[in-house]
């Protein structure tokens, strides 16, 4: 029998199997919990729902489905804190968590609206959207989702519909296997400061492709990186001739170890001839190649300014205390992503400098009539359409002062 405990997030509360019991000394949240739950994703949730919300003020959700639900909290946070009357479906293998979502759907007086079924994901997607497609489908694995993307993508309605994926599988898509990112995502990942941007970039290249694969094309809405995790939020839709156009969004980026200059080419192009301009003369450091990936776009500003309007209609108390910071650094860099972000503390150690302050930074950089964000992939990373020399010769500067 599993020792359930009663946890809130947001405005619902819920049962699941009780984290703390099941841990033990080590307090590590593992996969073979009687019914998952990961209090510490609790941020990945409080931006799903105002993400959701954010995409609801100009498009319809009739129905939704998680296809691997643990516990339920994240769609059970849907139906209770996000406007709209739309129904939910609830996938998971595990008989444990079927038995406790359906408490939760008893709980809350859910049972016109949320249903749970036992069964493979991936058959699920395909046998409950038959007679009506999902208007969104959101995959939240322990690990990989590409094991469920095509089945997640042939689910949800051709018309458009909204494709949420997370990655744990970290080491992988930010270079430590790279064998096995080219067997899951299509693309090789490099070791660089800004692998975790790489790690987004693999995984919506491969979405983009398996939705090609689909005759649909991929309009990225927002990118979350922190903690432990990446994840993506996209709109899907039937439609060749954009899918066909967006081709030009896939490509490599070249990084130099020795300079930390990148470049970013498109796939179609013979990278191999184009002239890679280091960011210090006669450097000579080895170039890495990260790729096929998305280089297009990572936000939609309208998009996350609904979001963060969503967030100041609301009770601020209810949500993780990083969300408001996070959603500004968001709408700061979302104009700015055609190029890798640069992480200021890895070039000031390249130039053995010592780091002013990211805002002395950002204000010099302005100075000198450059474009310049923080971003919400790191505390000490900046994006800019200032080069990699120019930044160097700012921070210089600043020191001199």
């Amino acid at each position: 029998m599993t020792v359930e405990r009663e946890y809130t997030e947001g405005r619902t509360t819920f049962l699941s199997a009780d984290v703390e019991y099941y841990s033990g000394d080590k307090k590590q949240i593992r996969a073979n919990l009687p019914v998952f739950y990961n209090p510490r994703m609790r941020l990945n949730r409080d931006m799903s729902v105002l993400f959701l919300s954010s995409y609801l003020r100009d498009n319809t959700i009739r129905s939704l489905c998680e296809p691997l639900t643990g516990s339920g909290v994240r769609t059970l946070r849907y139906l209770k804190e996000v406007p709209g009357n739309f129904t939910a479906k609830m996938f998971d293998v595990n008989p444990n968590a079927v038995e406790v979502v359906q408490k939760n759907i008893r709980l809350l007086n859910l049972e016109n609206r949320a249903k749970v079924l036992r069964g493979d994901a991936r058959l699920l997607l395909l046998s409950e959207s038959r007679e009506e497609r999902f208007d969104y489908v959101d995959v939240d694995p322990f690990g990989t989702p590409a094991p469920y993307l095509n089945a997640a993508i042939q689910s949800l309605n051709p018309d458009g519909g909204l494709l949420a994926l997370t990655a744990t599988d970290m080491p992988v898509l930010c270079g430590t296997y790279q064998k096995v990112a080219l067997r899951r995502y299509g693309g090789f990942s490099i070791k660089a400061p800004f692998v975790h941007e790489i790690a987004v970039r693999l995984l919506e290249g491969f979405v983009f492709r398996v939705a090609g694969l689909n005759d649909c094309s991929m309009l990225p809405l927002a990118i979350l990186s922190t903690d432990h995790y990446v994840r993506v939020w996209v709109k899907v839709e039937a439609d060749r001739e954009r899918a066909n156009s967006q081709a030009e969004s896939l490509g490599v980026i070249r990084y130099c170890e020795g300079c930390m200059q990148t470049q970013t080419i498109p796939q179609r192009a013979r990278y191999e001839d184009i002239a890679f301009e280091h960011a210090i003369p006669d450097c000579r450091g080895p170039i890495r190649i990260a790729g096929p990936l998305w280089i297009g776009d990572l936000f939609n500003k309208e998009y996350l300014e609904h979001a963060q309007e969503s967030f100041k209609d609301d009770d601020a108390s209810l949500y993780h205390k990083r969300v408001p910071r996070i959603l500004e650094e968001m709408l700061e860099e979302s104009t700015l992503t055609d190029f890798p972000f640069i992480d200021l503390h890895s070039l000031c150690d390249l130039h053995n400098l010592t780091p002013p302050s990211n805002y002395d930074i950002l204000e010099c950089l302005k100075d000198a009539g450059h474009s310049v964000a923080r971003t919400h992939f790191s505390p000490t990373a900046i994006r800019t359409n200032a080069s990699v020399h120019e930044v160097t010769s700012a921070i210089a500067s600043l020191m001199r002062r």
